[in-house]
């Protein structure tokens, strides 16, 4: 054998090899190992780009992208940087040839709450949420955190996910956290959080179990505030017990609101007797659905229907309007009453229609206990939906923040 044939019998022994080396699973130049190479340089590509929120795999040298990118310009740059990864790109160079980023797609933009609310509320061995979140990771730990922390109770409502937080998602949650920890330590109470304020108010069974809910609320997170208003207030042991409990609230209720003047009895028959004069010439003169609208109409324009802040809580003021309300109801057979509850555009539009919704049911459940007939009062909340004035002004959106009341005659 010559040695020019030698020669080409050694090339050729050493081109089998290469093209076994590279058949072979993990041998080094193998096209599995070049592909764990090329896939460590895209993964690397959204490390850079801090793109946590997208996934990459390889079709041969092909980057295929899914995910929700916050915006097109985060999108459209990380699919640059993963064409690029390992190289200018193409078959010769070993990078990625193509980039598939149809998977890859731009998360609408979340609504904005403003103010930022979150609300907590431990009543009855129910749990409630309300309000907003800044994101889901976020969500996920507050759900968590609460099922660990009242194991017992019925976890209700719904977080919203919404822009407008007042620190990051990482101090916010620590902020919430530590208003959760301290709802924990109370009998029943609220933890409220607006903007950056968390505020804690409730009932401890005991000095030990409040003073342990206020430490809580006193290490939070730089720009972010934590208070706390509790009361100590041991549970009711006996049936005894539970009675005295309920008539201090009643008798705290009524001292809160205004005074209603007394009449004497002489002077108050005399009136009444007008009153029903009065009426009969009403009567003659109007149908009864229309009186009951106008003088209705005339209580609720003294004042509005008020509420404790972002919270379905009547006011004490407002308690007086509603009883007048509800016994003018009870004295017009021929009518229903319809309640609906609407809010500004500030805030989740969302959220809004569930709190409008909440206002018109505690007005219905305070006119129902006070007298008024169940069967001919209905409540419903439709939110920001129908403004009255604009909700560009302070002074607009106040308007807008109202209870409604219609009379209609039953057929």
């Amino acid at each position: 054998m010559n040695a020019v044939l030698k020669f080409f019998l050694g090339l050729l022994a050493v081109a089998l090899l290469g093209v076994a080396a590279m058949t072979v699973e993990g041998t080094p130049g193998s096209a599995d190992s070049a592909r764990e190479k090329l896939l460590e340089k895209a993964q690397d590509a959204l490390a850079a780009e801090k793109a946590g929120w997208a996934a990459v795999r390889l079709d041969g040298q092909k980057a295929v992208l899914t995910g929700e990118a916050p915006s097109e310009e985060a999108r459209a740059s990380l699919i640059a940087a993963v064409a690029t990864a390992g190289g200018p790109g193409g078959l010769l160079s070993g990078g990625v040839t193509a980039v598939d980023a149809s998977g890859l797609i731009v998360s609408p933009p979340l609504p904005r709450a403003d103010p930022f609310i979150f609300i907590a509320e431990r009543e009855g061995g129910v749990l409630s949420f309300s309000g907003a979140v800044p994101d889901q990771t976020t969500r996920d730990a507050i759900y968590r955190l609460a099922t660990d922390l009242f194991p017992e109770a019925e976890i209700s409502g719904a977080l919203e996910i919404a822009a407008g937080a007042p620190a990051s998602p990482e101090r916010w949650l620590e902020a919430a956290a530590a208003s959760l920890r301290a709802l924990s330590h109370l009998r029943k109470g609220v933890a409220e959080a607006s903007d950056g304020v968390f505020a804690l108010t409730g009932e401890a069974q005991d000095e030990a179990r409040a003073a342990a809910a206020r430490s809580l609320m006193q290490d939070f997170p730089a720009g972010l505030e934590g208070d706390a208003e509790i009361t100590i207030r041991r549970p009711p042991s006996t049936i005894e017990d539970i009675i005295s409990q309920a008539e201090e609230e009643a008798v705290a209720t009524e001292s809160a609101s205004p005074a209603v003047e007394q009449q004497p009895e002489a002077a108050a028959d005399e009136e009444a007797e007008a009153g029903d004069e009065t009426q009969t010439t009403a009567a003659d003169d109007a149908a009864p659905e229309d009186d009951c609208a106008d003088r209705i109409g005339d209580i609720l324009s003294a004042r509005r229907i008020g509420f404790n802040s972002a919270r379905a809580d009547i006011d004490n003021r407002s308690r007086e309007q509603l009883r007048e309300i509800a016994a003018l109801l009870a004295d017009c057979p021929g009518v229903r009453l319809e309640v609906t509850g609407h809010t500004d555009s500030s805030g989740n539009t969302s959220r809004n229609r569930q709190l409008s919704g909440y206002r018109a049911d505690a007005v219905r459940a305070f006119l129902i206990s006070v007298g008024a007939p169940a069967n001919r009062i209905s409540a419903r909340g439709v939110g920001s939906s129908e403004p009255i004035a604009s909700n560009a002004t302070p002074a607009g959106r106040e308007q807008n923040r109202r209870i409604e009341m219609e009379v209609i005659g039953e057929n």
